[in-house]
């Protein structure tokens, strides 16, 4: 459902800027999630531990995102719920840098 990329590689080309609020995550440092301020959809989210240009886009979005990408990991496997099955290399957090 998301894939790591340079926030330089994102271009927003519906709905105008998008909204955004903060809260902190599991490092301490601040999250920072951007939605579409008209229907709430996350589109992506900053995770400032993992420096300045990386974001997580929420790729299921895009309809190739959903049809033809594979699965290359999970993060926050810590998180995931005991029947669900792993589908990939599964990371407690985030994968190491």
């Amino acid at each position: 459902m998301n894939q790591i990329i340079p926030k330089s590689a994102l271009k927003i080309t519906q709905g105008g800027e998008p909204s955004n609020y903060q809260y902190k995550g599991d490092s301490g440092s601040s999250v920072n999630c951007y939605y579409c301020p008209k229907c709430t959809t996350h589109i992506y989210h900053h995770q400032e531990v993992m420096g300045p240009d990386t974001i997580i886009l929420r790729t299921s979005l895009i309809p190739e995102g959903r049809s033809d990408w594979d699965v290359g990991a999970e993060i926050y496997g810590k998180a995931k719920m005991k029947w669900e099955k792993e589908i990939a290399t599964t990371f407690e957090t985030l994968p190491p840098s």
